[in-house]
């Protein structure tokens, strides 16, 4: 049996749950026991931009997976959502100027798809990396959400947008008896076992045109999703806590466990505990707060010869190799291309 929801911790777009749901609808299922087994009452769908707790969507997939006896029904799950499906984030995707400003925009207004996981863009060489990390100690929810993402994002963008391929997928699940459905899915190479659950591009995607790129629907498309995370409430989880302190502390350098725990009234062994329970780090969290810091001092104007400083950096040339990591490219050239209109991330 699915196990018990706790209804704390972060939350998730009812609509997120809608679209699961109906997936089991088309496959004969009954939804009345999927959303028990969710913890939710039917008329928690009602309203699709309300919140629900990402915990119940976890156990909404489970049961679901329960119920298919399908460990691959994620990839099934994610090639029936459309990109409309996704309301203002799938219109902002799709009315942006290409696939680098596209995802740049879909990584910014992740908290309104949910606000427990972390989908990351990092540069290897000439590799771009596009990392999905789930919420909490690990569950079978995080298999089914790691293949659906990758299905959304390798097989559903690529018919979407003309030209864009991807090299791998490298997914944590361990190898599946039907590697070749994967395989046949994805249509690139799968690699299974993997240390994180990512889908790597050459960098030369980023620069793809969206073929119905409108700027002025893009910005109110963003107008609108700005204003919706807005009406999210601050969070008050241990990594909100924790980023909090980490922007705070920035310029002063005093970025440790040490320093850090005893803000948050622990010691350093227990916040490096809750850390790891909520599957990351100091170190992830900073290097997330600097790469966003450093995005928003360079769009509002920010010389780039105080970003190191302000950043927590001892010298410019590490927080230049940092951005350059972050979004293949330098501070100079992301804020001109930026004010053209094309972020590059």
């Amino acid at each position: 049996m699915s196990r018990a929801v706790d209804h704390g911790g972060p939350t998730a777009w009812a609509r997120v749950a809608s679209l699961f749901l109906a997936y089991a609808v088309r496959r004969g299922l009954d939804p009345r026991p999927l959303l028990e087994a969710a913890g939710l009452g039917e008329s928690a769908l009602d309203d699709p931009d309300g919140r629900i707790p990402l915990l119940a969507i976890y156990a909404l997939l489970e049961a679901i997976g329960e119920a298919t006896r399908d460990p691959g029904f994620g990839l099934d799950l994610a090639l029936g959502i459309e990109i409309d499906a996704l309301d203002a984030l799938g219109f902002l995707f799709m009315t942006s100027a290409d696939f680098g400003s596209a995802l740049d925009r879909m990584l910014r207004y992740m908290r309104l798809w949910n606000e427990g996981e972390r989908v990351e863009l990092v540069r290897q060489d000439d590799c771009m990396r596009l990392t999905y990390e789930p919420y909490g100690p690990p569950r079978p929810a995080h298999v089914y959400m790691a293949q659906a993402t990758f299905v959304d994002m390798v097989v559903n963008g690529c018919r979407f947008l003309p030209g864009l391929a991807f090299d791998r997928v490298r997914l944590r699940q361990s190898d599946p008896a039907d590697r070749a459905r994967f395989a046949g899915v994805f249509g690139v190479p799968v690699e299974f076992g993997c240390a994180t659950d990512e889908a790597c591009f050459d960098t030369s995607m980023l620069s793809l045109p969206i073929p119905d790129a409108n700027p002025a629907l893009c910005a109110f498309f963003e107008r609108y999703a700005s204003e919706q995370l807005k009406r999210l409430p601050a969070g008050d989880g241990l990594v909100e806590r924790l980023r909090a302190l980490i922007r705070g502390c920035l310029p002063e350098g005093e970025v440790t466990l040490a320093a850090l725990a005893p803000r948050l009234h622990m010691s350093s062994r227990t916040l490096q505990r809750r850390l790891n329970a909520e599957a990351t780090s100091l170190q992830r969290e900073l290097d997330a707060v600097r790469r966003q810091q450093a995005l928003y001092f360079l769009e509002n104007g920010t010389a780039i010869a105080e970003l190191a400083w302000l950043l927590g950096y001892s010298e410019p040339s590490a927080f230049h190799r940092a951005f350059r990591r972050w979004t293949g490219t330098s501070p100079e050239a992301w804020r001109a291309k930026a004010a053209g209109g094309a972020r590059v991330t």
